[in-house]
């Protein structure tokens, strides 16, 4: 897997620029949480300062002697003045000024004074020409033309730090009291005249009941420490989330490179074979034809379904070779049964990919043959969304016109019109399990699914329905005029040589036609027992195989090729010949037939890495003796059972170099408990061990290696 460089400093760059945006963005709304916190506590306090000094205030205008206009300043006034100044724990002293006239009265009696340019009539003023500290002065206007004023202490209106308890890094240093025109007081922070440069826009709140406007501003030092602490926080936190993302999309695509190259690997071996699902005749239960389906032949996990694998090999493009593969193995070893029954079909799927490619027609018609499956036995399945490309339908248009069978699978879930539908010939109709599932006992209709039945009728195209499960769905189907259908409750997908096998029981049974199919015992055998017993492949070819491997056969011996031994093998070119000598046929034919042997299972290369080839490859014979030695299988279900079910087998985490494997146990570990459990020699239970894992119950950590009786890991299926 290669690192893009460019796309790798795009997204280090873009996190970093988030992470510091973030950062910015946390700074500034904890700055303005903090600063509407304090400017509403300063608020509250300066209101209640004041609202005692206009208390005060009040009570002194209540005075008889300030009742009517003043010429002088009586004594019983100046001594109230002096009594409230000294018992006031806010105001310094309380002063009545006339506004045009410079009589003042004071604590310390009559003086003369020039009036105030502006004296506003009520609110808080600042007394100006003071040197040192602000004294605030909250003024109350008389009826007759005067002003009673209070001149506050200058710290009267300080927050103190009992006022502010909750203050961070980052809130406001500054908060200020600003009367609406008239001046303003410090009331939180320094009240030298320079001033900090400060960082973020200043929070005003105004408080409407004495007409005060308080403002908070915060020091640039104190939002940048706050901004570059956020900054390295969520930096920090970005880096680790996007390392925790990088590191899962790595074990994604080292996952999915591993997989791609065991694909590749496992299509240059040949792993992949023919499974079929039969399909039968909902009016007779008899079975009419399969659909062929691909499975891995994986070499330590035994059969995989598609799920496992068919994703990614859609998009590496290997589904091409695959279905290739599938493909040929399928004509060939279907070959005697469709001769046996001609009436029945088989249907296979294809890709627009291969559809696509301008000798798919040819290839096909080479695969298919008279020799192998007629072309008239055969049913191409294809998704109704492969409609929609131009190329796909035309190629198709080709394919039926030189008379080949298509089917759209699927039906009701793609993009397909039903012009298309109706101007394409389409010998059959798959009906989406989808539409099938919602069918239960209590089922009157479904309109969907009676639509589809209904169209397929006027267009005259027999339906197939996929996803049968139940006697209820059966029913329903059967009733409505459905033809066929697929699914669990006749049978699963099976191997070749179970299918034939389920064929025959079915056809020997006396009431096949009365009963739902599927009741016959499914037993998997080894691909090679139909040809070992004359029953999967014709007396020629099997003649034509012993005749290889008796007395004047091919020319079977060891043989090493770039220093490495090969047995009992024989090479495929020298083997051309002599079936061209032995039957007088042309290397042509004789080609054909050996690479119906390898389809047989009963010519192999000696790694399964190629069909039969006109080259010095080196294959061997595949005799009975070959076949894998499986356990019974009440035993194989019993081990499974045990295996899941064991309380005193170590399942735990295990750690290999840098890798740490949760819930594993190793292979001597499994061999002991199974030779313990069931009283089996250790090599008998090393067998079974490593059968199991064929069938699923234990996989291997990686998945690419077989059992070994050591400290390998393992873990339960």
């Amino acid at each position: 897997m290669a690192i893009d460089g460019p796309r790798t400093l795009a997204v280090a760059l873009g996190t970093l620029a988030l992470a510091v945006l973030t950062g910015a963005l946390i700074t500034w709304q904890q700055h303005r949480d903090a600063a509407h916190a304090e400017v509403a506590m300063a608020k509250l306090f300066l209101d209640s300062r004041l609202d005692a000094v206009a208390l005060e205030l009040q009570r002194l205008a209540a005075l008889p002697a300030l009742q009517a206009p003043l010429q002088d300043c009586p004594s019983a006034l100046v001594q109230a003045l002096l009594r409230e100044s000294l018992a006031s724990a806010l105001v310094r002293r309380f002063d009545l000024v006339h506004a045009h006239s410079p009589l003042r009265c004071g604590p310390e009696g009559e003086h003369q004074a020039e009036p105030p340019a502006v004296l506003p009539t009520r609110g808080l003023a600042l007394l100006l020409g003071e040197q040192s500290g602000v004294k605030p002065q909250w003024v109350l206007a008389l009826p007759h033309g005067a002003v009673l004023s209070a001149t506050l202490d200058a710290d009267a209106l300080r927050l103190s730090a009992g006022e502010l308890p909750d203050r961070q890094a980052g809130s406001p240093t500054r908060i200020t009291a600003r009367s609406m025109g008239a001046g303003s007081a410090v009331m939180w922070g320094p009240r030298a005249a320079t001033q900090p440069a400060w960082g973020l826009p200043p929070l005003q709140l105004l408080s409407v009941r004495h007409n005060v406007l308080l403002t908070a501003e915060s020091d640039r030092a104190d939002v940048w420490r706050a901004a570059l602490n956020n900054m390295l926080l969520c930096t920090a936190v970005a880096w680790l989330v996007l390392g925790a993302i990088v590191a899962q999309v790595w074990r994604r695509a080292v996952n999915r490179a591993r997989l791609v190259k065991r694909l590749a690997r496992a299509l240059a071996k040949r792993q992949f074979v023919p499974f079929v699902q039969p399909i039968v005749d909902l009016n007779s239960g008899l079975c009419v034809g399969g659909e062929v389906l691909m499975r891995w032949d994986h070499p330590q996990r035994g059969i995989l379904g598609p799920g496992e694998f068919i994703d990614e090999a859609e998009r590496t493009g290997l589904i091409l070779g695959m279905s290739e593969l599938t493909m040929s193995l399928a004509a060939h070893r279907l070959a005697p049964l469709a001769q046996a029954q001609p009436q029945l079909y088989f249907s296979i799927n294809i890709t627009p990919g291969q559809l696509r490619e301008p000798d798919f027609a040819q290839r096909l018609a080479k695969t298919f043959t008279a020799d192998t499956l007629p072309r008239q036995q055969v049913l191409l399945e294809l998704t109704e969304r492969d409609f929609v490309d131009p190329l796909a339908l035309g190629q198709l248009i080709a394919l039926r016109a030189d008379g080949w069978r298509i089917a759209i699978d699927d039906f009701g879930t793609g993009q397909s019109s039903l012009s298309t539908v109706e101007k394409l010939p389409i010998d059959r109709i798959k009906i989406d399990r989808a539409f099938v599932s919602t069918v239960d006992e209590k089922t009157v209709r479904r309109p969907v699914l009676d639509a589809i039945i209904g169209l397929a009728r006027e267009l005259h195209i027999p339906l197939i329905a996929e996803g049968v499960e139940t006697r209820s769905q059966w029913d329903y189907l059967a009733a409505r005029g459905v033809a066929s259908a697929q699914g669990f409750l006749m049978a699963r997908p099976m191997a070749i040589d179970d299918f034939v096998r389920w064929t025959a029981q079915q056809a020997a049974s006396p009431n096949a036609g009365a009963a739902l199919p599927g009741a016959a015992t499914q037993t998997r055998l080894p691909d090679t027992s139909l040809a070992q017993e004359g029953a999967g492949a014709s007396g020629a070819l099997h003649a034509l195989w012993q005749r290889m491997g008796s007395t004047g056969g091919v020319e079977v011996r060891d043989r090493l090729h770039l220093l490495r031994p090969y047995t009992a093998c024989f090479v495929g070119r020298q083997a051309l010949d002599w079936i061209v000598r032995e039957l007088g046929v042309s290397r042509d034919e004789a080609l054909r037939q050996a690479r119906a042997l390898v389809a047989l299972g009963l010519v192999r290369h000696v790694l399964d890495e190629h069909d039969f080839e006109d080259a010095e490859l080196f294959y061997r014979l595949s005799p009975s003796s070959h076949a894998q030695v499986v356990l019974a299988a009440p035993e194989a279900e019993e081990l499974k059972r045990a295996l899941h079910s064991a309380v005193n087998i170590p399942w735990r985490d295990h750690c290999r170099g840098l890798l740490r494997h949760r819930q594993c146990a190793t292979g001597s570990v499994l061999v002991t408990w199974i030779a313990r459990h069931f009283g089996a020699p250790r090599a008998t239970a090393a067998q079974w061990t490593a059968q199991a894992m064929r069938q699923g119950a234990l996989r291997h950590v990686f998945d690419d290696q077989p059992f070994r009786d050591d400290n390998t890991l393992y873990r339960l299926g």
